[in-house]
């Protein structure tokens, strides 16, 4: 019989396209994935996932299920919200967001309503704060815990391609880095022979893009972001701009907490209403 349990493991590996991946998103390893796919399948008697490649493809039966879970998943949210206390006036969200992406994916959260229409604080900082402790309610980052009773949800993916001033007439010999949490990325990542250390380090898109336009450096920029800067240009290269994913993580105890489920409700349609059109869900 065909249950819940199983069909989330379904659900994850439709969305993600690895077991790996899939795996991460349950709090899992690739076995107990493994194993549970093959579960479902013997009960559905037809093969659900094809592998292609790198990645593995839903079926025809497989899409079915798919739809199914999402129903299933979305009934439950909706449960789990019933059971929810309403959101006091005058509350206060705690949030952390890089400032990278503050600036590229939630410029104008500040203008968004919850659906309902309640009006609350924000409390926003740039800096790395403790979910954990409850220094802050929810995060956005590059990088999502490895370890810990945390929710994470991927909300978005960034390209990150090399950049030049619109001046430059060839590579520069130097290079600045911005930040982007724990990630680093370096020239040779993306094919070119440059110093092992950054000429700058940075902290912030439009502080390091003055710093490439006049310095003559190369810089890794978040495409959403620098290729509206006219004095910009992408620096010629083979490798393709690499992707970053971005995650909103809180702690799984405070999942129906009315605080929480504002920030992750700002969050996401920030995110959305952010997004170029042809990167919307």
């Amino acid at each position: 019989m065909i249950n819940w349990d199983d069909l989330r493991f379904c659900l994850a590996l439709h969305r993600h396209g690895s077991m790996v991946k899939a795996a991460k998103s349950l709090r899992a390893n690739v076995a107990t994935v493994s194993r549970r796919i093959d579960h479902i399948t013997t009960d559905v008697g037809e093969t659900i996932f094809i592998r292609s490649g790198h990645e593995w493809k839903t079926t025809g039966i497989g899409v079915e299920l798919v739809k199914l879970a999402s129903e299933i998943e979305a009934r439950l949210y909706e449960m789990e919200l019933a059971r929810t206390e309403p959101l006091s006036n005058e509350s206060t969200v705690r949030m952390s967001v890089s400032l990278t992406i503050l600036k590229t994916f939630m410029k104008n959260f500040t203008s968004y309503t919850l659906n309902n229409g309640q009006v609350f604080n924000v409390d926003l900082t740039i800096y790395d704060r403790s979910v954990a402790y409850s220094e802050i309610d929810v995060a956005v980052r590059y990088t999502r815990p490895d370890h810990g009773n945390y929710i994470c949800a991927k909300v978005a993916e960034v390209q990150i391609a090399p950049y030049v001033s619109s001046t430059a007439e060839c590579v520069p010999k130097d290079w600045l880095e911005v930040e982007y949490d724990d990630l680093k990325l370096h020239p040779r990542d993306f094919g070119f022979d440059l110093p092992d250390i950054p000429k700058l380090r940075i902290v912030g898109l439009n502080l390091g893009a003055q710093s490439v336009i006049q310095g003559n450096m190369l810089g890794f920029f978040p495409t959403e972001f620098a290729d509206q800067i006219p004095n910009l240009r992408r620096a010629e290269t083979s490798v393709k701009p690499q992707k970053l994913e971005i995650w909103m993580v809180y702690h799984k105890t405070r999942k129906l907490d009315p605080i929480v489920r504002a920030a992750v409700e700002l969050i996401t349609g920030s995110f959305q209403s952010n997004l170029h059109p042809a990167l919307r869900a």
